[in-house]
């Protein structure tokens, strides 16, 4: 593990250049997001825009990708981002990460841009040759994989973009294997900028070895075994991300219509039994993962009979259905699946959609700035021809490639897309405080991956008493109280996370049962690397990639009015209630945003300061950072003193963790089994 490199390819110039990751390096941002978020920040990016030249694209894989450790398959894409201006990153699973470090490389950094279209092909030996695309702009993303893994060979991995990142859609994804995406932050419009269409890796023989064999398979048992107890894992099985869609749907917080309305009478049609029912064919897994989130599935009937996947998330579900009006799961499994065609995030792709259309309903566009097509919400026709009119940048696309916000700047109508720094969220919650402020306090713009609260909610709630002193977390999810430092915790963890390049979905169960925490982090380190760090020190590290990142965005303009919530116009056909339940008054209550403030070291308008880069030994980034000074810091030690970073489970908490996980494990899997059975025999009784 300690001879692995950057590599540095200028498309400009055609020069490439190798640089070994140094034990500072690794010590202080240990890798994955971790370290590209240091690249970037070193990089001319923050002063250019995303579609300069300057603006650079970092591949990189974390530090545990290949090891054998859990769901040990993820990446990072880091650049700056075209849809936020700000700090991008997007986080990917699969197999392509791991030929990255069979080659021996952790992290690619794109410079510079072709004159031509081109792919970068890199041999089993790590050799780098940059090819000609010619043959492969214009099309779709599942073709140029077939065609470059025939031509390197059948274990090659591939990333690439679709006609979408060519023609500079601002939200374009890098799509890897055909079923995974880097979805969020616009990455592929960035690679499309570059007139770089794929990156094609051969299976290398670099073999993965720990400074300390015996410590760090120690970890990897012990995460395996955890893995297996994890309520998570056990959800992940029965369901994957798709449950989601009914925790939603039994909330009343589905985003339908462009958030118009939070129910529909058809919502049941899209619940994860009917598609298990109906479409998934069989439980499939990443490189190294025992929960197996992902489904194969089929369309069995129907206009796409047929047309099928090994991937479908919550996240593109959602998008390319209720948030357009669509209830069948055929239709988004085929909008989805033209989706990763076309090479496109679907979150942002839907929210924009939706505010054109709304934009029609409302009068502000009319039928002729539609070519005198009626397109509508809730027609699976009418969705894929302006998915088509996007990825062409023709006609009405060209404002839906902009992404929602500068759709709606175009037309007048803010109030229509709901966006936090410039990123699509769709409308907050006043009944979830904690991951509403998450997206405020994202530093890639609103999402809530970057601050995944799992500890407060699907099954994680025992240990919030270990961590934060509170005993009834779901009562807190509304309680203005300890929110910034519950997210504060959050999101250094997932820096961690993705700096390890883990899955967070796999990991995020281990901490529930009692371990998969900072003691770990810093032995897996130290087994890896001999590093000998701290638990603390990991921590900092965390600390130090957050910095970089917020230092990013306040260089490129991010100030304190950025931090607010989008809100929906009072419109006649608006229901109160729903207005009501998404205007949120709270941001500045002292547990809020100015906690989470305090806890990262910033001033009261989230610049970041000398004396937290101090602490942390970033001194050299103090004056390009254009920190200030704070008179009350609140250090890491006395951070430590109001929060957990490890936990110690008593035999009582194993044993009752333990019993409870598998009593809701075999509740789940029987839940299941009786809700498809009782879908099944109503669909037959009504054919």
């Amino acid at each position: 593990m300690l001879n692995q490199t950057i590599v540095y390819i200028n498309l400009t110039n055609k020069k490439i250049r190798i640089k070994k990751i140094s034990e500072e390096l690794r010590r202080k941002y240990i890798g994955g997001g971790g370290i590209n978020s240091k690249l970037l920040f070193d990089s001319e990016a923050m002063e250019n825009d995303a579609l300069s030249d300057k603006n650079v694209l970092i591949f990189g894989v974390g530090c545990s990708v290949g090891t054998g450790i859990i769901a040990s398959n993820r990446s990072v894409i880091t650049a700056k981002s075209p849809v936020t201006d700000l700090f991008g990153d997007s986080n990917i699973g699969g197999t392509f990460p791991v030929r990255m470090r069979q080659v021996g490389i952790d992290h690619l950094v794109i410079e510079g841009k072709s004159d031509k279209p081109v792919y970068i092909h890199i041999d089993k030996n790590g050799d780098i040759y940059i090819r000609e695309a010619k043959d492969l702009w214009g099309r779709y993303t599942n073709d140029v994989t077939d065609i470059l893994t025939e031509k390197h060979g059948k274990y090659s991995e591939v990333a690439c973009i679709g006609p979408a990142g060519e023609n500079l859609v601002k939200f374009a994804n890098v799509i890897m294997s055909k079923n995974h995406a880097a979805g969020r932050m616009g990455m592929g419009c960035v690679m499309g900028s570059k007139m770089l269409k794929a990156i094609v890796i051969e299976k290398g023989n670099v073999k993965m070895s720990a400074y300390d064999n015996e410590g760090f398979n120690e970890i990897k048992e012990k995460w395996k075994a955890a893995c297996a107890e994890s309520l998570t894992t056990k959800m992940g099985k029965v369901y994957g991300t798709l449950f989601l869609m009914e925790v939603n749907i039994k909330g009343k917080r589905l985003p339908i219509n462009n958030a118009m309305i939070d129910t529909h009478p058809e919502q049941d049609r899209v619940k994860p039994d009917v598609f298990k029912a109906d479409h998934q064919v069989k439980k499939t897994s990443c490189y190294s993962c025992p929960v197996g989130c992902s489904k194969k599935f089929e369309v069995r009937e129907g206009e796409y009979k047929g047309e099928g996947g090994e991937r479908i998330e919550f996240g593109a579900a959602v998008s390319v259905g209720p948030y357009v009006g669509i209830f069948d799961w055929g239709s988004i499994i085929h909008l989805k699946l033209l989706s990763d065609y076309l090479g496109v995030d679907t979150i942002e792709m839907a929210a924009s959609i939706g505010t054109i259309l709304e934009c029609k309903k409302r009068g502000i566009l009319t039928i002729e700035d539609f070519d005198g097509e009626d397109l509508n919400f809730g027609v699976t026709k009418d969705i894929e021809r302006l998915m088509i009119l996007m990825s062409k940048r023709e006609g009405i696309g060209d404002y839906i490639a902009d992404g929602a916000y500068r759709a709606a700047e175009r037309l007048n109508a803010s109030e229509y897309a709901f966006c936090v720094k410039k990123s699509s969220t769709s409308l907050q919650s006043n009944k979830r405080l904690l991951r509403s402020l998450g997206y405020l306090t994202s530093t890639r713009g609103g999402d809530h991956l970057k601050s995944f609260c799992f500890t407060m909610q699907n099954g994680g709630y025992y240990i919030t008493k270990h961590l934060f002193g509170i005993r009834k977390p779901k009562k807190q999810l509304d309680n203005p109280n300890k929110k910034g430092r519950i997210l504060w915790w959050h999101e250094n963890y997932k820096n961690i996370v993705d700096a390890l390049g883990v899955c967070l979905f796999a990991i995020q169960g281990l901490p529930g049962v009692g371990c998969g925490l900072y003691d770990d982090f810093s032995k897996l380190m130290n087994s890896s690397y001999g590093l000998d760090m701290t638990d603390k020190e990991v921590l900092l590290a965390s600390e130090r990639i957050y910095q970089l990142q917020n230092a990013f965005n306040t260089n490129c303009g991010l100030g304190i009015d950025e931090y607010k919530w989008p809100t929906r116009k009072k419109d006649k056909d608006i229901d109160e209630k729903l207005i009501n339940s998404t205007v949120i008054k709270d941001r500045d209550k002292p547990g809020m945003l100015p906690e989470y403030f305090l806890y990262r070291g910033l001033n009261n308008n989230g610049i970041p300061t000398v004396e937290k880069f101090l602490e942390l030994g970033m001194d050299e980034y103090i004056e390009k950072s254009n920190c200030v000074h704070i008179d009350n810091l609140m250090d890491t030690d006395n951070i430590l003193e109001t929060v957990n970073i490890v936990i110690k489970f008593s035999l009582y908490d194993k044993v009752r963790v333990k019993l409870s996980n598998n009593i809701f494990g075999k509740l789940l899997e029987l839940k299941s089994k009786l809700a498809q059975k009782k879908y099944l025999k109503d669909k037959y009784n009504n054919q």
